[in-house]
């Protein structure tokens, strides 16, 4: 019997050793960046002004990156466009790691339904890193405003120019949960931009608008403090740092709840080495009793490093408000 030649064989396996030395060399300097990573200052960028949700969480998150990587984490705020700036200076930057974006849900899934010419693509451009928190936002009024529940705002509104109240707002996802309140309750809104939450707690004390629906960080103190009165919150439960304050559903609106979030998010094409140390350590970070207790005062719940799922929570949330911006006429601008 003739015996089949060794050759083939040995030739494969040489190819096949050919191929994965390749491999490892094209792998090695990723590799050996993730494992020196961070080696120099790495910068947070916040499409916001200081003071609302995603500034105060990303200060947190970035002492605590420091603490865990031993490198210099930098909050960088970049406001304007609904956040589009900040998010397309990320988009935009060196995937390398050095520069990160803490985004809110808006920046993410409402900027691409209600903004013309949207500079970067949510899908495209970024790598999921983690979802930091998730929390409900405020129905929030002067302490002037001659109404002390839900239910008389809603009539309130029906007396004002127009039958709609000034609402401050500092993103576009704020803008589609107030529109769902309208769907829902009745009440609406005259929409006016802020570059952030804070801008829109300032305005509110200064009378300069009659409502705001806004994140409960931004306003926890103002409302515990009395200038400002929290009517409502739009999630299903109540917020633990307001826990006397009512949800909608709870107000007659069964099924109601339209929570927001905020993520952790690189540039596209970031390595999947450096990714990996990022989730982990954003992971520990999330887990933290400190870190979690200083959450749930701010009203937030923490979330989790889970990058796929926090991809499909975008493309899902997308779909959301599309329909929503639909449903209320709202055209790109």
């Amino acid at each position: 019997m003739h015996k089949p030649s060794a050759r083939p064989r040995r030739a494969a396996l040489r190819a096949l050793g050919a191929a994965l030395a390749t491999t490892f060399i094209s792998f090695a300097p990723q590799l050996a960046s993730a494992q020196a990573y961070p080696d120099k200052a790495v910068k947070i960028v916040v499409g916001f002004s200081p003071g609302g949700t995603n500034d105060i969480l990303a200060r947190l998150l970035a002492a605590k990156l420091q603490d865990k990587l031993k490198q210099t984490f930098i909050v960088e705020n970049k406001p304007g466009a609904n956040s589009a700036i900040g998010n397309d200076f990320v988009a935009k930057a060196q995937p390398d790691g050095y520069t990160l974006l803490v985004s809110s849900s808006g920046g993410l899934t409402t900027n691409p339904i209600l903004m013309k010419n949207l500079p970067y693509d949510p899908v495209k451009d970024f790598e999921p890193i983690a979802l930091l928190g998730t929390f409900p936002l405020v129905v929030t009024v002067p302490a002037s405003l001659p109404v002390k529940n839900f239910a008389e705002l809603v009539q309130f509104s029906k007396t004002t120019k127009d039958g709609k109240l000034d609402n401050g707002t500092p993103t576009t996802s704020f803008v589609l949960v107030a529109e769902t309140i309208s769907t829902t309750a009745g009440v609406k809104f005259n929409h006016i931009l802020y570059k952030g939450s804070g801008l829109v707690v300032t305005g509110l004390l200064g009378g300069e608008i009659q409502s705001g629906v806004l994140d409960s960080p931004a306003v926890i103190q103002q409302v515990k403090g009395g200038k400002l009165k929290a009517l409502a919150v739009t999630t299903a439960k109540r917020s633990a740092a307001l826990p006397d304050v009512p949800t909608i559903a709870e107000l007659g609106y069964p099924g109601y709840d339209a929570p927001i979030w905020t993520a952790l998010m690189a540039p596209k094409g970031t390595s999947a080495p450096v990714l990996a140390k990022l989730r982990a350590a954003a992971g520990e970070v999330l887990k933290e009793k400190d870190m979690v207790e200083k959450m749930h005062a701010l009203g937030m719940e923490p979330g989790d490093n889970d990058a796929a799922a926090l991809s499909k929570r975008i493309a899902s949330d997308i779909a959301r408000w599309t329909k929503v911006a639909k449903a209320a006429n709202l055209q790109p601008e």
